[in-house]
């Protein structure tokens, strides 16, 4: 039961701490009705370096908050903290900048509630929620004035949190330290810039937060010094020095629309601004439209398909995120109504496909590569079991009874990937390419395509490697007339272990072969790469002789490949990456 009470404590300090996560982008329009004076303007002081207001009642009124437990808010609220959460009519938000002696941003927040808030049961459960409970030497030090409580949670771990009562209907959430010297100092004689800003901002807006930059813009320089960046990238280190503010306005109940803002420093700080973004947006749509052009390519028809969207909708999506200077400010608003709706639809689908797109993309690779090595692995099962019925591995190529290679060691397999009705149909006394064999080309099974293969149809991209010292060192053994099969190694001489050797591998697709012709790929030791390495991204496939089968990164080094494919020479194979 504890853990239920401490999340709901989490949930409230979450939401009267930080501002909600409800941006929903619509066009600035006429404001309702100026509501009542924000409270405790006169605390947040000069050097606040975010503010923000939301307007609580009004998504707490909402017929929509009657489907949630409302019920239990109050209880546990009028139990732990001494007020109905859902009474609370406003809260303000201010972020302070970090210090040498607290290196990240503080916080706390100003709330007003209709109820009428006493001392006495102001906060007086919260012992039985949280961890701990901050000492009075510590209040005493830190926050003399205090009205209410002071405590440490889980989710705030950087101070105590302190709530405090400003008067009967406000009090203040928040960092005990920061809160204590704000309530010492005592309020503000006239309002900062930072409460100035939230003032005006209290047009009707459900919602608003500032950025200021100039409590950071040091800061952030310094870091931006700091970091290697290329050109043409290099002009937004400029950014702190260009920009004053930046502020986001939200209308979310009685209309959707909302305004963000980027404040310049001057006009023409923000014609600089303006040309980043333009420079930004542009980059993004070559980028877009660079992939895009590869999809519709592609043979896929559902990738080739979201390609040609990608492309129609390119203008509208880039517009819609481009923002208009008017004057000091760049002004992105967007409000509901048809055709904004299609603009914001555009740009969020935009965004989602950017963000989903190389996570799909990925995704798909990994399961072409899953496909890829089960093909491999029931390959090295079809090689075991050819080896256990006839002693042997099948030859890298069918022989004549003179030694002339006609069909390949993939043919011979086929019994043992359960192809034997193919397998009955071929004239094994004749080459692959005879009248007859041709036929087979175009029907080569599914286990001898990479699913990733560009290969035209009838091409595979699994080649045993042959070579010196090889498993299927060329041997142009005869085959007695009549014999469909011709053998070759035998496990007892792949004298380095059927687990560090070579059995199968895959190829780049330039170097893809008809599946039925002996060919295979030829080892050079001189040029151990050689079409290796874009068979899979960042890679290729291995199949070992134990039927194991590995990846082998591009990364990985020449004498590692060298020693894989030989199998005697007394060299153990490297572990993989």
């Amino acid at each position: 039961m504890r853990h239920l009470l401490s999340a709901l404590l989490i949930g409230f300090l979450t939401a009267t701490m930080a501002f909600p996560p409800q941006v929903l982008m619509a066009q600035e329009a006429a404001a309702p009705a100026v509501e009542s004076k924000l409270p405790g303007l006169n605390y947040v002081p000069e050097n606040a370096v975010g503010v923000g207001f939301v307007q609580a009642d009004r998504f707490l009124t909402n017929p929509m908050v009657k489907a949630y437990p409302v019920e239990v808010a109050e209880a546990f609220g009028k139990k732990y903290l001494g007020l109905n959460p859902m009474n609370i009519t406003s809260i303000t938000i201010v972020i302070t900048p970090p210090t040498p002696d607290f290196p990240t941003p503080d916080m706390f927040s100003i709330i007003e509630t209709t109820d009428t808030l006493n001392e006495e049961t102001f906060f007086a459960g919260i012992e039985a929620l949280v961890d701990g409970m901050a000492e009075p030497e510590e209040i005493k030090e830190f926050f003399p004035g205090l009205k209410g409580k002071a405590f440490y949670t889980d989710a705030y771990e950087f101070d105590y949190l302190a709530a405090h009562m400003l008067d009967e209907h406000t009090f203040m959430l928040g960092s005990m330290e920061l809160m204590g010297d704000i309530v010492a100092q005592g309020p503000n004689a006239e309002l900062t810039q930072p409460a100035q800003t939230l003032a005006a901002a209290n047009d009707g807006a459900d919602g608003f937060i500032a950025f200021n930059m100039a409590p950071v813009r040091d800061q952030l320089n310094g870091m931006l010094s700091q970091q290697q960046i290329p050109p043409p990238f290099t002009m937004y280190k400029q950014v702190p020095n260009y920009t004053e503010s930046i502020t986001l306005s939200c209308h979310c109940t009685e209309k959707m629309a909302a305004t963000l803002k980027i404040n310049g420093v001057d006009e023409a700080a923000a014609g600089r601004l303006d040309d980043m973004i333009r420079f930004a947006l542009d980059m993004a749509k070559q980028t877009m439209l660079s992939e895009a052009d590869k999809m519709v390519n592609s043979e896929d028809e559902v990738e080739a398909a979201m390609g040609r969207y990608q492309v129609r909708v390119s203008d509208s999506m880039i517009d819609a995120l481009r923002p208009k200077q008017e004057g000091t400010s760049l002004v992105l608003s967007f409000e509901q109504n048809d055709e904004s709706i299609m603009g914001a639809n555009v740009a969020v689908i935009g965004v989602l496909i950017a963000l989903l797109l190389p996570a799909v993309q990925a995704a798909r690779s990994a399961a072409r590569r899953v496909r890829s090595t089960n093909n491999l692995k029931q390959i090295g099962l079809a090689m075991h079991n050819f080896h256990d019925t006839f002693g042997g591995l099948p030859a890298q190529a069918k022989t004549d009874a003179q030694g002339k290679p006609l069909l390949s060691w993939r043919v011979m397999l086929l019994p043992f990937l359960e192809q034997n009705a193919m397998f009955d149909q071929f004239r094994m006394d004749e080459p692959w390419d005879s009248e007859h064999n041709k036929q087979f080309i175009q029907r080569m099974p599914e286990v001898y395509r990479r699913p990733n293969s560009k290969a035209p149809e009838g091409y595979t991209t699994y080649l045993v490697p042959v070579g010196k010292n090889t498993v299927f060192q060329p041997d142009s053994k005869p085959t007695p007339e009549g014999q469909k099969f011709t053998t070759g190694s035998g496990f007892r001489y792949i004298t380095d272990g059927l687990s560090n050797t070579a059995m199968c591998v895959e190829v780049n697709d330039d170097a893809a072969v008809i599946w039925t012709k002996p060919s295979d790929l030829e080892v050079n030791l001189m040029n151990v790469w050689n079409h290796l390495g874009e068979a899979q991204p960042n890679g290729f496939n291995g199949l070992f002789c134990d039927g194991s089968v590995r990846f082998f990164s591009k990364n990985a080094d020449d004498d590692t490949l060298k020693n894989w494919f030989q199998r005697n020479d007394g060299k153990p194979l490297q572990p993989l990456d």
